[in-house]
Order: C-alpha cells, then structure tokens, then sequence
C-alpha cells in the first residue's frame, strides 16, 4: 500500500510559522529540534529545510482541518456553504455561510482565508528555499504541489477575482491583482506542473524511489482535480492513469497541542456547532438516509450548540488526532470514471466507479457493493456527482463539484444549492461561492466579486 501520514507539532512563529515538529515519512523520521520561533536568517542552510517542511505541513493543516480551539477549516466552511454540514451552532458568522447569505466582514471568512493564503505562502517559500539550497529533491516537489492544492482550493471556494499577494525575500508585500477563475487554476497547473517534472526528472540522488513514486502520485491527483475544476477531462484522466490502488496521502492531526488537533472532530463531535446534514434544502444529498457506508455518522441523540439542532456526528475522523485524507485512490478512479462518462463510455465509466467504490475498503474500512449499473431514478450525472460526494466526503471537494455541476453540467442553483425556508428561519439565500473578505482592504487591487455567479 502507499500511504502517506504526515504527523506534526508546530507552534506558532514570526514572519513564518516554524516550530518545533515530528514528521513521519515513510520509513524515516525527521526530527526538527530548532525552536518553537525561527527568525528568516536561520534558514539559509540545508539542515533547516527540514523546519521549513514542518511549516508547509502546519500551516496547510490549520488551513485545512482547523484545529482545537481558534476556528474550523477549509473541510468545514466549504461544507457549511455546500450540502454536507448544516449549522448548529449560535454564531451569526457560520449562521451566514449556512443559509447563504455570508457578508465580506464575517469573522470566519477572513479567519479562513488568511490561513489559505498563509499556507499557500509557506509553500511557496518552501519550494523556493529547495530551489536555492537543495533542488531537485522530492520535497521541493511536495511543497510546490500543497502550492498547487491552496490554488485550487481558492478556485473551488471563492467567487471570480481572487487576489494572490507575495511575500518577497525582505518581507514586503506585493499585493496581488484580483484573478478571475480561469488564471487561478493557470497558476495552480505551473505549480503542479514544475512539481511533476522535478518528479520525472530522474535526477534526485536523495530520495528513495518509493518516496518520488508518493510523491508523483500526490502530485498526478492533485493536478487530475485541477484539470477536472477546468472541464479538460481526458487530461485530467491521464494525469492521474499511474495512481495506483491504495494511494492515500493524509494530513495528520495530534491529540496535543491544540494548534494540531483535527478540527473537523472538534467542532463537530466535541463541540456540536456543525451536524451532518441531509437532504438540506429540498435537494440537498441524503448523507445520512443513504446509509452510504462511506458516509460514517452517529446520531449523538442530544441537540448541538444551540440546543435547538439536532446533532448528527461525523465519525469519519473519530478523534482529535484522526488524519484527514488529501489525495487518494478513489479520487483518481472518480477523475476516469467522469472523463469516460464525458467520452461516452459508460462500461469503463461503471467501471472506474466500482474500482472507486472497492478502493473505500482501503482507504475507509469499509465495504461497499459493486453497482451494476446507473441506479434507478438518477441520471448517469447525478449518479456520478453523489458517487464523488460519498466517496470524498468532508474532505473540501464537495462546494467545487457544485459548483461544477452549474458550469459544465448546466445545472441552477436551485438545483444544486440548499434553497427554500431554513430550518432556523428565513430563506436560503443565492451564494454559491464565498466573497472575498474585507480583511483583503489592505490591498489597493481589492474589490469584492459577484458570489452568486459560480
């Protein structure tokens, strides 16, 4: 199997967030034993390349599952906004994202965005560190591919005009022009790209070979979702054709300190502010009365924060060390099972989802049976669309496909979207992407983007 846990315990830092931190890779071990602060001029060395790699992990981390006490992550909110999770919490802020109507001052947007931002920055600092110090090796790949991962996650989550400042080598800033969506998933293919071709270069003396094989794949299914977010699907099929059975590439969490807890476990099973949902909004996905085994839920049998919304757990990530999947093997199944449904093959596509559906057994521990064929009252899309919303769920997949089904599937909002009276009162509202906070103000370019236009 080719698996990949990454563990780490950073704490914060000064113009980068370095730190102490333990990193499992593989069959080896990093250990960084360099202080919780690193100033810049401590990382102009190969030996701090390893602190520099514990930064991308962290602060792609905190930017992608949370963590256990400051706010969620990317998981959360886009689930929040999409189908997967509905509100029950008393926060006017994640009430916003919930009903669809989010304001660009809301508190949990700009929280989120600038942790986005903030891990799309190490890592590009990373990979220019690599660059300079060490290039060529699989790590320089690894950092250039979480840059390429934070592009697309803007893309998906974001309305039309997204700005993308950089961090120059003295600390100033150089604020970013305001980039619609296609440039944005431009920018994230030359990062994937130049990730990749170091990959396939054959010069790296350092890495194992089944470190560069991870790393290629991580690095193929990550550029298969980009090209699938930009409808050029039989390339996207070919990006990811070498992904092999039993890839996974986690994100790690830690029990302690709470900087590194999995946050998706904490607001939801310990805290009770976000509730599985199902059938939200008249035609939002039945995650819970599918009795999909690959949608893991309990019914907690008490209500959530707001002692008003009953409280349905996710139990996918059980624990507040529970890794949160990035990259996988059903991902890439799902990416040829849409090219070959695009291509008018429907045997290979039934069959790619059924590989999807055997590769749950690995990657989840959990059994589900074969299709024999589309199921009855579901068009091939929509059963395409609900496979890929049950086999990735909660791992910030499910507001991109929405949004796709709009774009390349010609689908209304209204046919995609919760929408008509919500359960806390009023109605749903027409976002169908988030705005861009107003935190961005400080950047000359900024204006906010049309967020009911996907």
């Amino acid at each position: 199997m080719m698996r990949r846990q990454l563990t780490h315990i950073i704490a914060g830092g000064a113009a980068l967030a370095l730190g102490l931190g333990l990193i499992a890779c593989d069959n080896r071990t990093l250990r960084v034993t360099a202080p919780d602060v690193v100033q810049p001029s401590a990382l102009t060395n190969p030996a701090a390349l390893a602190t520099v790699t514990a930064a991308v992990y962290a602060d792609f981390g905190y930017s992608y599952g949370g963590d256990g006490g400051d706010d969620e992550g990317f998981v959360q909110q886009t689930g929040l906004l999409g189908d997967e999770f509905h509100s029950s919490d008393t926060f006017p802020t994640r009430n916003q994202i919930d009903i669809r109507q989010t304001t660009t001052d809301n508190a949990q947007l700009g929280s989120i965005f600038a942790r986005l931002q903030r891990a799309r920055a190490t890592g590009e600092f990373a990979a220019r560190q690599y660059q300079s110090l060490q290039p060529g090796v699989a790590l320089e790949a690894e950092a250039l591919t979480f840059v390429g991962l934070t592009y697309i996650e803007a893309g998906e989550a974001y309305c039309s005009g997204i700005p993308f400042s950089q961090i120059t080598s003295t600390g100033a800033v150089t604020y970013g022009q305001l980039e619609p969506t296609a440039q944005v998933w431009h920018d994230g293919r030359a990062r994937l790209d130049s990730a990749i071709a170091i990959l396939t270069a054959g010069k790296d003396t350092v890495d194992s070979k089944a470190q560069v094989a991870l790393e290629l794949a991580f690095a193929s299914v990550v550029k298969g979702r980009m090209l699938i977010d930009s409808g050029d699907y039989a390339d996207a099929a070919l990006a990811v054709a070498a992904v092999p059975d039993g890839f996974v590439f986690n994100q790690g969490y830690a029990a302690t300190p709470s900087r590194v807890n999995n946050g998706v476990w904490e607001y939801d099973e310990n805290e009770g502010r976000f509730s599985v949902a199902d059938s939200e909004g008249i035609v939002g996905l039945p995650y819970r009365t599918a009795n999909d085994p690959r949608v893991q839920w309990v019914d907690s049998g008490v209500k959530g924060f707001d002692h008003v919304t009953e409280l349905f757990n996710q139990h996918k990530y059980p624990s507040r060390s529970a890794a949160i999947p990035i990259a996988t093997d059903i991902e890439a199944r799902l990416i040829e099972a849409e090219a070959a449904l695009k291509a008018g093959n429907n045997g290979l596509f039934l069959s790619k989802i059924n590989q999807a559906r055997a590769d749950a057994a690995t990657d989840l521990g959990v059994s589900v049976t074969a299709a024999s064929g589309v199921p009855a009252g579901l068009s091939a899309v929509q059963f395409l669309f609900e496979e890929r919303a049950f086999g990735l769920w909660l791992t910030a997949h499910r507001l991109g496909d929405m949004r796709r089904e709009m774009t390349q599937y010609g689908l209304t909002a209204d046919q995609v979207y919760p929408n008509g009276p919500y359960p806390k009162g009023g109605v749903y509202g027409p976002e169908i992407t988030l705005p861009i906070p107003v935190t961005e103000l400080a950047n000359p370019n900024y204006k906010t983007c049309d967020d009911t236009k996907p």
